[in-house]
């Protein structure tokens, strides 16, 4: 991990044998197909494939979003396969962050106000709100905006406020949804330094959903499935490292 801090070892996420079936008024949809992997602590990791190919399913069951029909999934040792719904939404509220595509904001709140709310339900006392709210903005670059609304912000910084409310709770891991896709070359370039930089300096496991070869490529490893099952898992041999502000091949 260049430049970065050395993570605790061991796998923060493991799958096994990971089936996914949709019914439908009787008719039966496969789309995922005994997939198995792990993912160590601290790791960046890019799953690439063409639309239909299961990621984004995979992702919504790594992310406690959806669950498998059969197969067994470990988080932080933990066998969380067969767990009820409000187990699972307390794994995702404590556990995980989200970046969408879409950024998920309430266009008429504040920076801080929509990084808060994450909090709104979790038990951590109002009184602490702020704090760490403005510790989460200040990681993602963004103090100088935290009164503006969201509706003033550039696309660009609408992520960076995301990956802020992503990350307040302090999660194990970062899914990122196709984080690039509503911006420009530019601002993806720079959101992604930011994640990578997230993940290089405070050991942020991130996993990134992605069709696009040069955001996979801030990533240390690709997973690539095809048709519901893992096709390759390669390591990022020209890994693009930020580095002041400048890209390196």
């Amino acid at each position: 991990m260049p430049n970065g801090v050395k993570c605790n070892e061991g796998y923060v996420i493991e799958v096994k044998d990971l089936v996914k079936r949709y019914e439908n008024d009787g008719v039966v949809t496969p789309v995922l197909h005994g997939v198995s992997f792990g993912i160590t602590k601290g790791q960046f990791v890019a799953i690439m494939g063409p639309s239909g190919s299961g990621k984004s399913t995979l992702m919504h069951i790594l992310g406690f979003l959806d669950t498998a029909t059969s197969g067994k999934y470990i988080f932080e040792n933990k066998d969380v396969s067969t767990l009820d719904d409000d187990a699972l939404a307390s794994f995702r509220g404590d556990r995980v962050g989200f970046v969408f595509q879409a950024f998920n904001l309430l266009p008429k709140a504040s920076v801080l106000d929509n990084v808060k709310l994450p909090l709104l339900y979790s038990g951590v006392p109002a009184r602490q709100w702020d704090a760490m709210a403005k510790k989460a903005i200040e990681a993602v670059g963004l103090s100088h905006r935290i009164n503006n609304l969201s509706n003033q912000l550039s696309g660009g910084e609408k992520q960076r406020v995301a990956i802020a409310r992503a990350l307040i709770r302090e999660p194990s891991v970062i899914f990122a949804d196709e984080p690039t896709g509503n911006l420009d070359s530019k601002s993806g370039i720079q959101v992604m330094e930011l994640l990578q930089k997230l993940n290089l300096e405070q050991c942020v496991t991130i996993i990134l959903v992605t069709h696009e070869t040069y955001t996979a490529e801030h990533s240390e490893r690709i997973l690539r499935i095809k048709d519901g099952q893992i096709v390759a898992d390669e390591p990022v041999l020209n890994r693009r490292i930020a580095s002041d502000g400048v890209l390196l091949k």
